[in-house]
């Protein structure tokens, strides 16, 4: 028997280690992109605005991409037959609204704030799947709900007067639907083509729709050079194009190869789970970066806010193959 044991430790042990690995690669990826929501938000305090911060992040990563898939999978720039309008409506989603929507909700909100409303995107999900799909989901739905609106009542403190800006809370609520549209998308997507080209088609429209919504000659390139001003002493000024490269390949292209490889190793439900911790690590960041605080209610609701997420990602039934074809993918 203790031999048997041995043998079972043995072959279970690479499973756990690829666990693991697979959970890390997901925290790291949550860390850079809640990193660069902070550092981003220093680029929009100096003057840039969201549409164009989006618009410099979108075409940089299409670039990097673009060369990338170039080098490893040459056959996926063909596109097929009937495929146009999906990317094309999947690089608008995707790229242009949630990420416009994700830096207008975090200009005008405290970041922690602004990234748990755009978290409530897998409640969007799995409603989505109960009453649009007409997919059973699990009774942790309605827990969810309500523990989310319970978290998000104790965060904005509501019985002292709602001190927020309204539009801003607007601004985030639309975007969670808008992250949930793009991650049944994704998931639709994956069917036909791999995360990687698909999201490289996803930056390339993307990238010519800002061009026609703000052509580049407009573009402030002249705040490029400038320096982010401090907001805490612990934090140091950065030149704006830094932040803008950084923007590029740590807080997009980085954590979105992050990502895939988790995905491969942990499936989209664990993964989607460990994505939560990116209100949180948004919530920490902000304060060394930015000066933002949140007292001990605030900070006991977001994580009311953040369980309530996790039940709602697990609330859906996932079969194996969609839960490897999940597009779990944070702004």
């Amino acid at each position: 028997m203790a031999v048997a044991d041995r043998l079972m430790a043995r072959i279970d042990a690479p499973n756990r280690k690829i666990d693991s690995v697979g959970v890390g690669m997901y925290l790291l990826a949550a860390f850079l992109f809640a990193f660069n929501g902070s550092i981003s938000k220093l680029a929009m305090n100096a003057g840039l605005d969201p549409g164009h911060l989006t618009q410099i992040r979108s075409s940089g990563a299409m670039v990097f991409l673009v060369i990338f898939v170039l080098f490893t999978n040459r056959g996926a720039f063909r596109i097929k037959r009937g495929e146009l309008l999906f990317l094309l409506a999947y690089g608008v989603i995707a790229f242009v609204l949630v990420q416009f929507l994700y830096f207008y909700t975090v200009s005008l909100l405290p970041l922690g704030l602004g990234t748990l409303l755009i978290f409530l995107a897998p409640v969007v999900v799995a409603l989505w799947v109960r009453f649009g799909r007409k997919q059973p989901v699990s009774n942790r739905l309605w827990a969810a709900i309500a523990l989310s609106l319970a978290g998000l009542a104790l965060v904005a403190q509501i019985w002292q007067g709602f001190s927020f800006n309204l539009l801003g809370v607007f601004a985030g609520l639309l975007c969670a639907v808008v992250l949930a549209l793009y991650w049944l998308l994704g998931e639709a997507g994956q069917k036909k083509r791999d995360g990687v080209s698909l999201t490289m088609w996803g930056f390339i429209f993307a990238s010519i729709t800002w061009a026609i919504l703000q052509p580049w000659w407009n573009f402030p390139f002249s705040i490029l050079r400038e320096m982010s001003e401090p907001l805490t002493s612990s934090f140091p000024s950065l030149p704006i194009w830094g932040i803008m490269l950084w923007g590029v390949l740590l807080g997009t292209i980085a954590p979105f190869l992050l990502v895939l490889g988790s995905l491969r190793r942990i499936g989209a439900q664990r993964a989607g789970i460990v994505a939560t911790t990116e209100p949180l690590w948004a919530g920490l960041i902000a304060i060394v970066v930015l000066g933002e605080t949140l007292n001990w209610i605030q900070a006991l609701g977001a994580s009311i806010v953040v369980v309530g997420v996790v039940l709602a990602e697990t609330s859906r039934r996932m079969s194996p193959i969609e839960d490897s074809e999940s597009l779990p993918t944070p702004v």
